[in-house]
């Protein structure tokens, strides 16, 4: 999957069932060229966005539950017990 296509896609938190944003960037571990976190934010698509009036947040990668083919979601529900 190219990154260009995960910069489409929503984010949203399964715990609270909330938008977080769209993936901008990611974080790349320059050793073994794996993607560490993506950064999430701002309610816009446009890649000219100013991150000055936005909050960005980083997401582990080992947080996201799925990326599917709309959204990626993030974070794990409670089990029942």
């Amino acid at each position: 999957m190219k990154f260009s296509e995960i910069q489409k896609k929503e984010v949203i938190d399964v715990t609270k069932g909330a938008f977080l944003g769209f993936v901008q960037d990611a974080t790349i571990d320059i050793v073994n060229g794996k993607v560490e976190s993506f950064h999430v934010g701002g309610g816009d698509r446009n890649l000219f966005f100013d991150v000055k009036d936005k909050e960005i947040k980083r997401v582990r990668l080992e947080d996201v539950a799925t990326i599917g083919k709309d959204i990626v979601l993030v974070g794990k529900k409670d089990e029942k017990k």
